[in-house]
């Protein structure tokens, strides 16, 4: 055959990565075939006209993703079929960075996903999930959501439960379903980022209300007087609260703050929505609104940050009024949860292995909150053993937008409070850390020096005395 050259001129990005992502496709095409011998690199370097390291890096990108084997004194082939790595796994992307930024809770400890397919393949009828189900699930499936319900502290009605595709599409069907275009909705004036564009979304307005102040400084639940006062200034219709490992503060609430937020939705007839994806890592959860305030809360729960981001499942449970709405809205986005890996999630809550995967990652989590909070010392980290991220401290001078850039140069992901705030708002002086998203212990430990290293840096005022240019 002709010498392979790839037509590389249109790509963007790095030449290496290009030069194998063209490789990939003429295997996928059949333009290049298992046993085709590859050009030897300075050959393809001289036609390319690129240096002969990118080409290096390129069939080196190549066979990590097992689409090439090289032998010493032969050459590079295209790799056997049985060799080839599945293209739906990610690509090398550079530069490598210590991820404390991404709230993926040890995605490295989650359940066999290559064992759980094997499992369903061999149950019986399982064709019979690969047509149109109900739109709020199978009753099997729901009544996982029951079993999923019960780490959240609520005995849920199965005929209230409806599955949904993931956490963040059980915000956007319950807030259509609990609420009209211009109503408006109190938010913790720090709080999952994604719900501010989900309310908007719905033509619905976000109320950011303070919190509590703790003892040891830390932010609190909402402040039950200032949800009052903005439903007076605002209108507000309804709370969304997250009870359990508040994101991104952590903060767990207490039963005296629960009560008290009751008291103000019944006083003020709001409706509750109640989202906490994180609450099965705690291991003895308090009642959740949906069982203080049933005739009121929407509750909605996720196995994403437990064992399966992938599968995209979730549940809501809501009050009986909105059965029939929660099913016509979820029917009117996308017509159901995917039973395919509904039933995957279904079998690892039946077997055990959602139980298994959570003391698992309980366990790691310790380990790195221990070294975490040892390592930022004296910055007030809060947080806890069974918290998968930690809500840092600065100094109130330390602007963290900055921080965060200056971290980012040095290969280290973290989220600024900005992320986290409505907008319009200054940034106060905080920044989240994650603790499972990186894979490799040392890097986490060598992260977290860094941070502390780089705070130090924004702290100290400069030495004027020194002379400078």
């Amino acid at each position: 055959m002709t010498m392979w050259v790839p037509n590389i001129e249109a790509a963007s990005g790095p030449i290496y990565l290009a030069i194998a992502d063209a490789l990939e496709a003429d295997i996928l095409a059949g333009s290049l075939a298992q046993g085709d011998r590859l050009p030897p690199q300075r050959e393809l370097a001289y036609q390319l006209g690129i240096t002969l390291g990118t080409v290096t890096r390129a069939y080196a990108e190549a066979e990590r993703r097992r689409l090439v084997k090289g032998e010493t004194g032969r050459g590079t082939y295209v790799a056997p079929e049985s060799q080839k790595v599945s293209p739906l796994i990610p690509k090398e992307g550079e530069p490598e960075t210590c991820d404390l930024a991404r709230n993926f809770a040890y995605p490295f400890l989650n359940p066999s996903l290559s064992d759980g397919l094997v499992r369903m393949a061999k149950t019986a009828g399982i064709e019979r999930l690969n047509g149109f189900v109900p739109s709020e699930g199978l009753k099997a499936h729901r009544e996982t959501g029951v079993l999923v319900f019960k780490d959240y502290g609520l005995d849920a009605d199965p005929d209230r439960v409806a599955v949904t595709c993931g956490a963040q599409h059980g915000i956007q069907v319950t807030c259509q379903a609990l609420f009209l275009p211009g109503d408006a909705v109190a938010v913790d004036q720090f709080t999952y980022p994604s719900i501010f564009s989900s309310l908007a979304a719905q033509g619905l307005k976000a109320v950011p209300v303070s919190a509590l102040i703790g003892d040891d400084g830390g932010l609190g639940a909402m402040d039950p007087d200032a949800l009052a006062q903005a439903v007076r200034m605002h209108h507000v219709k309804g709370v969304f609260l997250m009870p359990n490992m508040q994101n991104p503060t952590t903060h767990t609430m207490s039963m005296d703050e629960r009560t008290r937020l009751v008291e103000v939705a019944r006083q003020f007839d709001l409706k509750i929505i109640e989202d906490d994806p994180y609450t099965p890592f705690l291991t003895d959860p308090l009642p959740a609104f949906g069982a203080l305030a049933p005739e009121r809360t929407a509750s909605i729960a996720s196995i994403s940050k437990v064992c399966s981001p992938g599968s995209r499942i979730g549940f809501v449970h809501v009050p009986a009024p909105f059965e029939d709405s929660i099913r016509n809205k979820i029917g009117e986005s996308t017509w159901m949860a995917s039973p395919i890996t509904a039933e995957l999630i279904s079998g690892w809550v039946r077997e055990g292995h959602l139980s298994k995967a959570l003391r698992v990652k309980r366990r790691a989590n310790s380990v790195r909150f221990d070294r975490a909070k040892k390592i930022l010392e004296p910055y007030f980290l809060q947080s806890g053993s069974h918290k998968v991220f930690g809500w840092l401290a600065l100094p109130q001078d330390v602007d963290p937008d900055a921080l965060q850039a200056a971290l980012s140069h040095q290969g280290i992901s973290v989220l600024s409070s900005r992320y986290f705030q409505a907008k319009g708002q200054k940034p106060a002086a905080y920044i989240r850390l994650t603790f499972g998203s990186e894979e490799n212990e040392d890097r986490f430990a060598w992260a977290l020096e860094r941070i502390k290293t780089t705070i130090s840096t924004f702290a100290e005022p400069p030495d004027l005395t020194r002379p400078v240019g």
